[in-house]
């Protein structure tokens, strides 16, 4: 079976359509369909029902959809490490970095860039420490920064520094204030699988007290828009206060 017939496979589960899935994979829906036959009539067994209106997967097919995923993925994962030994002698260096590190991160790499010039690089942004330890354990990334505490026996976890968290509020907000308190503020907080949120959710437990929260974000960046817009007030890491354009709050 070749991993052409995967993706085929993978792309008509995605799109739960065959003609969608063709579309998408610029081939005729003939030559789709008759691609998902043979692959069933190699297994043994169906991978999709199909009706007039529309198609299902068959439970055999769903392991069969996560094990084929998983193939390719590794498979383009393997292109891509050996384009990479073929592109340069030097390895790409891959590194995960939070939103509130991304200002720092980029003028540490560009110091290392400067001392090596032929160095390739590759950054992602990868906020759930959960995916961050599989990304690291898997080897599809050398470096990850993570704001929570990773513990794993194949993982080396060393504190880089301390941050403190700061309220983003309008900048016409509390001028003349020295203190303020969060107690009932409306408050936009990042979702529950951060440590951000964790630390957030420990302080009004010690509190005894339910937090107002009226808006749940995935970054940064969004919350700061919203406080913004009189959406409500942010708790969010000095670093990333003072190295991104929150100058307006």
């Amino acid at each position: 079976m070749k991993i052409t017939q995967l993706e085929y496979f993978i792309e008509v589960v995605n799109c739960n359509s065959f003609t969608k899935a063709a579309n998408a994979l610029h081939i005729s829906q003939p030559s789709l369909t008759a691609t998902i036959k043979k692959m069933e009539n190699d297994l043994g067994y169906l991978l999709l029902k199909r009706t007039t209106k529309d198609i299902s997967i068959t439970e055999k097919g769903i392991q069969f959809y996560n094990h084929a995923v998983e193939i390719v993925q590794q498979y383009h994962q393997t292109l891509e490490k050996m384009y990479d030994l073929k592109l340069s002698q030097t390895p790409k260096i891959k590194m995960a970095i939070l939103e509130s590190t991304a200002h720092w991160v980029s003028l540490l790499i560009r110091q290392h860039n400067q001392q090596n010039p032929e160095q390739h690089y590759q950054i992602l942004e990868i906020l759930d420490p959960h995916q961050l330890a599989q990304k690291l354990i898997a080897f599809d990334i050398h470096i990850g920064l993570s704001n929570d505490v990773i513990k794993h026996e194949d993982i080396v976890s060393i504190p880089l520094y301390k941050d403190d968290y700061v309220l983003l509020t309008p900048n016409d907000m509390y001028q003349n204030q020295k203190t303020i308190s969060i107690k009932h503020l409306p408050l936009i907080v990042p979702n529950q699988q951060y440590q951000v949120r964790k630390h957030i959710d420990d302080y009004f437990t010690h509190l005894n007290m339910r937090a107002n929260i009226v808006m749940e974000v995935e970054r940064f960046e969004a919350a700061a828009n919203f406080v913004r817009q009189g959406m409500g007030y942010a708790v969010i890491p000095r670093a990333y206060y003072q190295s991104f354009n929150t100058n307006s709050l």
